[in-house]
């Protein structure tokens, strides 16, 4: 019986293929043993594995470009277009869904605005009616990912703000229970991160600025595992989130903006990132001080970049979730 590190390896060298066939957009056998350092017999077992299940397609050509073995055409691998992940965006200013194909790319996308929700029965069938309608389509799909606001209680619970007071909410379970899918759950900030990151940046940081302020962090292309709650560090006797509300009732965010750039700046010396990401509707208001954020998010310590994006919900971020947690282990592992 494999153990749980051998299942846990195995489950990242899959993930590490279909990742290497994504950004390359084919490859040998052995450019993947190449690059990813694994050897032929365990490059050759798990594809051959892959191409059973469907997710990856074999095509040979004779274009020169490769050969595997003298004498024959190089076999190439391809991702199907056929199994895609879906993303969905639980917020209660509105539902976003996100559709991803396999190799990465949009399929389709779909937004509803805000409901009156007012009990737990109300919420699941909204989330449930509206999976059913974007999984009504052709092809297979993987995992959803779920992007929730909000914190999560010890129980694995988010607490969901209804018509009167909130209610704790698990999707995974709701959606599990009705589509026998693997579900898996992330914070809001985490989802937009892998939006943000699209597999380019390796240790990156984005930061959440609505009504309130979520961040979220990845070191070495993993997210890592504990909160950044930028929101209660403590400047002089206030938090930095009592100054995003005062500079928002104000409609001025000058202050904000300055300690907002100290904050974020020090949070990305610590963690060694070289890039942070500004996401959410800060961006309606980023212009008027991004001068003062720059300032003072400057570090002569480290060197890290800041960007905006035009990233209006966290639906194909969770998509990027599901896509990269698949495939998913085995409930005897996890």
């Amino acid at each position: 019986m494999a153990s749980i590190k051998q299942f846990i390896e195995r489950r990242d060298n899959i993930a590490s293929i279909i990742s290497f066939i994504r950004n390359k957009g084919s490859a040998t056998r052995m450019e993947i043993s190449s690059a990813l350092s694994l050897s032929w017999a365990c490059v050759s077992d798990l594809t051959a594995l892959l191409i059973a299940d469907g997710l990856i397609e074999e095509i040979r050509r004779s274009d020169g470009a490769s050969s595997e073995a003298k004498g024959r055409q190089p076999s190439y691998l391809y991702l199907s277009e056929q199994k895609y992940f879906l993303g969905i965006d639980i917020n209660d200013s509105g539902m976003a869904i996100t559709a991803l194909g396999l190799n990465g790319k949009k399929i389709r996308s779909k937004k509803w605005n805000a409901e009156k929700i007012t009990c737990l029965g109300e919420l699941s069938d909204s989330v449930i009616s509206k999976i059913e309608e974007m999984l009504n389509c052709d092809g297979e799909c993987l995992g959803i990912g779920v992007a929730m606001e909000g914190i999560r209680g010890e129980d694995g619970s988010w607490g969901y703000p209804i018509v009167k007071g909130i209610i704790p909410f698990r999707p995974e379970v709701v959606i599990e229970d009705r589509f026998k899918i693997p579900v898996f759950v992330r914070h809001d900030p985490e989802c937009m991160l892998y939006a943000a990151a699209d597999d380019i940046y390796p240790d990156c940081m984005v930061l959440r600025v609505d009504s309130g302020i979520g961040a979220a962090a990845m070191k070495n292309g993993r997210m890592l595992d504990f909160p950044l709650e930028l929101g209660w560090i403590m400047v002089g006797e206030r938090m930095l989130r009592h100054i995003l509300l005062k500079c928002a009732k104000d409609g001025n965010y000058t202050e904000f903006a300055k300690e907002l750039g100290i904050a974020a700046s020090n949070v990305a010396m610590i963690l060694g990132i070289n890039k942070v990401f500004i996401v959410g509707t800060i961006i309606e208001w980023f212009d008027s001080v991004r001068e003062v954020f720059e300032s003072s998010f400057k570090n002569p310590l480290a060197k890290p970049e800041f960007e905006v994006c035009m990233i209006s919900d966290a639906s194909e971020g969770a998509a990027r979730v599901a896509m990269a947690e698949y495939p998913p282990l085995p409930d005897s592992v996890t």
